[in-house]
């Protein structure tokens, strides 16, 4: 009884919003002052994006699913698919899709740690590499010789399903205690790697469905670019410079708080992302280079400064994942076409990953790390969200790849949260609200 009234009143809660939202809308496009005809209705779009997200929360709390799935859910509601508030090529919502997408990636630069890489290199890499080549490869020859898609486009759906979830196997993992174990360290490690190329490939599947050139300088030039930006990321960690930029912000700022240090990440974020973008790179690629040198910072001011622009985090990745939901037409969602599609390739990417289990000796080790590596979450989302923006998938295969996404994340959640009870012993609580 409990329940259908939570449900009764939120449904109320969003025919509200949703009126006010439509009614704002229209009101704010007929004014003549510049500023509230263009500039406000963005940031109208931003703050109902948020509003969304806190329904998808509750969604997912009410029926007991990932909170991401939730929001997701919401922007189905809220997009062209139900009730038409929200456009996913509404200015604003692209602005959240965007700055959501290099908060995300920036999170699981954040995340890199190559003292604790380093202990397990060698497994970490192997499972990291096997793990992106059979999806990359399968799904690509899937989608040319089974599908008839093009080359380009048959790639493109491989590379989506190449990521995997940092941030989502790094909250299980430290919510059983097992984080700073050896097992931990190669999952962690191998997750990192795995974005890692997956960046890569998402950078040049970006390039090249943008229209860039397929001759053989063009790759080499590209492979370049992409090289010698990782390559300035890793020198920059390697001499301290986020360290260097701490004393010197103590030097001449205020030392008595962390608003310089988190003005600092909150600017670092963004400059990354533009700067990869003038030097024709992926701004996603940016944005995790950005948290791969910052992530060596004093642990006290990292901590300290995420803690604050989390804030930000929560407004953006959250109108990002409901954005992802109102890229769903309606069509897509009663096509048994587009749902026989997501099913099949839900269980191509579970198991596509789910084999790296067959590196390890240690079969429950294997089965950890298997099941680790089979969530997509929110970097498989970045994927889908890059892939449906350049047009690289078309009304058919773009929604089947998002709903798979979604399902072999909470597929995948699922089996690792009970792989870790079994393995560690410990019974875990569910989450607190996140991605």
């Amino acid at each position: 009884m409990n329940k259908i009234k939570s449900l009764a009143l939120l449904i109320l809660e969003i025919g509200v919003i949703s009126f006010i939202l439509y009614y704002m809308r229209g009101a704010l496009e007929h004014s003549h002052h510049h500023e509230i005809n263009t500039i406000l209705p963005i940031l109208l779009d931003i703050a109902f994006l948020a509003f969304f997200a806190s329904f998808g929360g509750r969604v997912a709390k009410l029926f007991g699913v990932a909170p991401m799935a939730g929001k997701i859910v919401m922007g189905i509601i809220a997009g062209p698919a139900a009730l038409g508030v929200l456009l996913p090529d509404a200015m604003g919502v692209e602005v959240a899709r965007l700055a959501g997408v290099l908060f995300i990636l920036f999170e699981a630069g954040l995340h890199f740690d190559m003292e604790l890489l380093k202990k397990n290199a060698a497994i970490a890499s192997l499972v990291a590499f096997v793990g992106v080549l059979i999806p990359l490869v399968s799904f690509a020859l899937l989608g040319h010789y089974v599908f008839h898609l093009e080359w380009v486009p048959a790639v493109f759906l491989g590379g989506v399903f190449t990521a995997t979830s940092v941030g989502l196997a790094v909250e299980a993992l430290k919510r059983a205690g097992m984080l700073q174990g050896s097992l931990g360290n190669k999952i962690v490690g191998a997750a990192v790697i795995d974005d890692i190329l997956g960046v890569v490939i998402l950078t040049t599947l970006s390039k090249i469905s943008g229209g860039g050139e397929l001759e053989v300088m063009a790759f080499v030039w590209l492979a370049i670019s992409v090289l010698g930006f990782l390559a300035g990321a890793y020198a920059f960690w390697s001499w301290g410079i986020a360290d260097k930029i701490a004393k010197y912000l103590d030097r001449h700022y205020v030392k008595t708080t962390t608003g310089a240090y988190t003005r600092f990440f909150f600017g670092a974020v963004i400059i990354g992302g533009a700067l990869a973008a003038v030097i024709g790179l992926e701004p996603v690629l940016g944005a995790f280079a950005i948290g791969v040198v910052l992530s060596k910072v004093d642990n006290e001011i990292k901590h300290e400064a995420w803690e604050k622009i989390e804030g930000y985090m929560h407004i953006f990745v959250g109108g990002f994942l409901v954005s992802i939901g109102t890229m769903l037409p309606r069509e897509s969602l009663v096509s048994l076409k587009v749902w026989g599609l997501a099913i099949l390739f839900t269980v191509l990417a579970f198991y596509g990953k789910y084999l790296v289990r067959y590196l390890f000796k240690n079969k429950e080790e294997g089965k950890l790390v298997g099941y680790a590596m089979t969530i997509r979450g929110e970097v498989g989302l970045v994927f889908i969200a890059v892939a449906l923006s350049n047009n690289a998938l078309d009304e058919t295969f773009g929604p089947a790849a998002l709903l798979a996404v979604i399902l072999v994340t909470i597929w995948g959640a699922i089996v690792f949260q009970k792989q870790v009870e079994k393995v560690s012993g410990k019974k875990m609580d569910a989450p607190e609200e996140a991605i």
